[in-house]
C-alpha cells in the first residue's frame, strides 16, 4: 500500500496498492541519451482506457515548496481544460500527486512505485534537480515517460523516455546580455547557490562565459549554502568589488534578502537574477529591490496569444491571481503529456513515449509561448523582466 506520506488530499481519485519496483532505485545514470528503448517496452495503439492515470511527483513541502504549490495550480487548470477540450475523447485525465517535500530518496521511491503498477502512463517530474536526476535513470530503464519542470541541471535527460518542458535557463539567458550591452556594463560580480545544481552552473558557467562573450570581467564570484539566509559577508565582499552588475543567482526566498543586504552594504549598481525572483518573491525586499532585472521563460504579462489565453483561464480560476512561471511550465507539461497521449492513440508506455516524440518535434503554444524542441529539451524566446518596486514589468518581448 502507499506510505503515509501520500497527500491524500490533493489526489483526484485514490489509487489501489502500489509495489515498490525491487532493485530500481539502485539504477545508475547513463552518461547521456542513449537513444534506446528499454527491454520490456511494448507497442501501441490499442486505444484510450476510461481513465488515464499520470503520478505527479511534486514537492509541496520544504525549501522549494513555493515552486510546488504553483505548479500544482496549473496542473489542475489544465486537467480541467483537456477535459473540455476533448483531446482524449471520452477517456479522463487523472493527476494523482506525491508530496517529496525535498527529499531525494522519496521521490526515487514515488517513481519506482508508479513504474512498478501498470495503471500509471507517465510521470510528471519534481522539480529539483536532484530529485529528477535520481528519477530519471529509473524511469529510463524502466521504460517510463517522465516530463520535468524545472530540473534545469545536467544529468535529468538521460535518455528517450525524459524530457522536459521548462526551457534551462542558458537557452534564454542572451536577452540579458543585450540588456548589459546597452548599459554598457564592464564588471561583475556573482553569487550564486552552491547547493543548487541549476543556479550553480549558472554561476560558476552560463555568467563567465556572458560576460566572455559580451566583454565584461568577473571581479569576485562566491557560492553560498542552499539555505543560507544571512549574506551580509558577501554582500560587504561585492560592495567592496563595486562592480557594475552584481548576479544573484539564488533561490526565490533568498533573493530578497540578498538584495536588501546588498543595497544596505552600500551597492549601487545593476543587479540580474533569474527567474526565482518572480511569482512575487521581490515584494518583501519592496523598493529595496526596484530595479533587479532577470531573464524568463514566462511572465504573465508576456503577448504571446496562448500566453494570454492562459492568464486569463487561470485568473477565472483563481480569483484574479496572476499566474507565475511554475504555474505556467506545469500547465504546459500536462497539456504535453495529454498531446503525446492522444497521438499515441493508447497508455502502453512506449507508445506513449513515442507520441510525447512526435508532440517536440512539432511543437505547441502554449502558456509559455511558442514552445519548440531541442531534441527533449523545451525551449522559448524568453522575456527580461524589471521589478519597479512595487510589480514586474516587461523590458523586453521575445514572444511578440
Amino acid at each position: 500500500m502507499p506510505d503515509a506520506h501520500w497527500d491524500r488530499r490533493r489526489l483526484l481519485r485514490a489509487t489501489g496498492a502500489l509495489v515498490l519496483a525491487a532493485g530500481l532505485a539502485a539504477c545508475t545514470a547513463p552518461g547521456g541519451d542513449t537513444g534506446t528503448t528499454p527491454s520490456g517496452a511494448g507497442g501501441g495503439g490499442q486505444g484510450l482506457p476510461p481513465t488515464i492515470t499520470i503520478l505527479s511527483i511534486r514537492a509541496l513541502t520544504g525549501p522549494v515548496s513555493f515552486a510546488g504549490i504553483n505548479a500544482q495550480k496549473g496542473i489542475d487548470l489544465a486537467v480541467e481544460q483537456v477535459a473540455k477540450d476533448g483531446l482524449l475523447g471520452g477517456s479522463t485525465l487523472e493527476i494523482e500527486t506525491k508530496d517529496v517535500g525535498a527529499s531525494t530518496q522519496e521521490a526515487a521511491s514515488a517513481a519506482s512505485q508508479a513504474i512498478a503498477d501498470p495503471s500509471y502512463a507517465a510521470i510528471l517530474g519534481p522539480e529539483a534537480s536532484a530529485q529528477a536526476a535520481a528519477v530519471s535513470p529509473i524511469a529510463q530503464s524502466s521504460g517510463m515517460p517522465v516530463a520535468y519542470v524545472q530540473a534545469g541541471s545536467g544529468g535529468v535527460l538521460v535518455g528517450d523516455y525524459t524530457f522536459r518542458v521548462t526551457p534551462p535557463a542558458q537557452s534564454y539567458f542572451g536577452v540579458v546580455g543585450d540588456h548589459l550591452s546597452r548599459e554598457d556594463v564592464r564588471t561583475a560580480s556573482v553569487l550564486f547557490n552552491s547547493g543548487n545544481p541549476t543556479l550553480a552552473e549558472l554561476g560558476q558557467t552560463v555568467v563567465p562565459q556572458l560576460g566572455a562573450q559580451r566583454g565584461f570581467r568577473i571581479v569576485g564570484s562566491a557560492g553560498v549554502e542552499v539555505t543560507a539566509q544571512d549574506f551580509t559577508t558577501a554582500a560587504s565582499q561585492i560592495a567592496g568589488q563595486a562592480p557594475d552588475v552584481a548576479f544573484l543567482m539564488l533561490t526565490g526566498p533568498q533573493s530578497p534578502v540578498a538584495i536588501t543586504q546588498l543595497r544596505q552594504a552600500g551597492f549601487t549598481g545593476e543587479i540580474v537574477g533569474m527567474s526565482a525572483m518572480g511569482a512575487g518573491n521581490l515584494a518583501p525586499a519592496g523598493a529595496q529591490a526596484a530595479g533587479a532585472v532577470w531573464p524568463s521563460n514566462f511572465t504573465a504579462t508576456q503577448s504571446a496569444p496562448s500566453s494570454q489565453e492562459f492568464v486569463r483561464a487561470y485568473q477565472a480560476k483563481y480569483g484574479g491571481e496572476a499566474p507565475n512561471n511554475y504555474a505556467a511550465e506545469a500547465y504546459d507539461a500536462v497539456w504535453f503529456l495529454a498531446r503525446g497521449i492522444a497521438k499515441a492513440n493508447s497508455t502502453d508506455r512506449a507508445a506513449v513515449q513515442h507520441g510525447l516524440d512526435a508532440v517536440a518535434k512539432d511543437g505547441f503554444a502554449g502558456a509559455q509561448g511558442e514552445l519548440t524542441f531541442d531534441g527533449h529539451d523545451a525551449r522559448v524566446p524568453g522575456v527580461l523582466v524589471r521589478w519597479d518596486g512595487a510589480a514586474e514589468a516587461v523590458l523586453a518581448d521575445g514572444t511578440s
